[in-house]
């Protein structure tokens, strides 16, 4: 039933263009190469321009958990879907319970308020349709695989990292609005081409302080190791090094090789 459903969205979605470009994650035709590829592409053209590019790696509290019911009904009625399909996902979301078991022992069942459930057919489309409209409140550029997101701006003027500021500022309004909470802890920042000469910082507001943005050098991104520098030395050495640990393996297993 679930692939019935998403079957039907999934055609009226792009038919209607509703999705957009820049979501990657469960996605015909894009996948972690393709959000890379752009990534990299835009990184590395500004670079050869002579432009630095401060890009923050956003991470969510339990992101598929979280997930509002209600804001997402109101979301899918804007996006245009059927009043019987809205019925039957919201059926489908609600009147679901849990329980927790440790060490042989079950907790009482509990209600569950939000969240899309993870496994499922469902829960990924509706979730991508959830965090569809967050380029709406930004002008800087950002790509995402489901709950995966980069924000970045290529800073050419003093003025860029005073907008890159302004957006992190719209996304947690639209994260206090929706109910989909940020980890400021877990999000990173990371200044590719930095010099060193220039020092510029980023925070997140939680709560009622501030929290300023960790910065990086390096960061797994879907498996590549991303270098400020955008030199491939350590993803090289990293493969290398697990190619040369199977190699030994296969040796150590095997009386003859030809």
């Amino acid at each position: 039933m679930e692939s019935l459903i998403k079957a039907s969205m999934t055609s009226f979605l792009d038919e209607n263009k509703i999705i957009t470009d820049r979501q990657h994650g469960f996605m015909k035709q894009r996948a972690c190469l393709t959000n890379l590829l752009e990534c990299f592409e835009s990184w590395t053209q500004a670079l050869d321009e002579g432009f630095e590019v401060d890009v923050i790696y956003l991470d969510y509290r339990k992101a598929f958990d979280s997930v509002s019911i209600w804001r997402l009904i109101e979301k899918l009625k804007v996006y245009g879907l059927k009043s019987k399909v809205i019925q039957w996902i919201m059926s489908f979301l609600t009147g679901r319970t849990m329980k927790v078991l440790i060490n042989g022992s079950f907790s009482d069942l509990m209600a569950l308020l939000s969240g899309v459930p993870q496994g499922s057919l469902l829960g990924p489309l509706l979730f991508l349709l959830f965090v569809n409209d967050l380029l709406h409140w930004i002008i800087s550029s950002m790509i995402m695989f489901a709950d995966d997101t980069k924000l970045w701006r290529i800073s050419k003027t003093t003025n860029d990292s005073q907008i890159l500021q302004r957006d992190l500022d719209a996304l947690m309004n639209w994260s206090n609005k929706y109910l989909l909470k940020f980890n400021p802890q877990k999000c990173e920042l990371m200044c590719i081409g930095q010099s060193g000469s220039a020092h510029r910082e980023y925070y997140l507001q939680e709560g009622t302080g501030k929290y300023k943005l960790q910065e990086t050098t390096e960061e797994r991104d879907f498996g590549v190791m991303v270098m400020r520098n955008l030199h491939s030395r350590v993803q090289s050495s990293k493969a290398a090094t697990k190619a040369r640990s199977l190699l030994g393996m296969v040796k150590r297993n095997f009386r003859r090789l030809d």
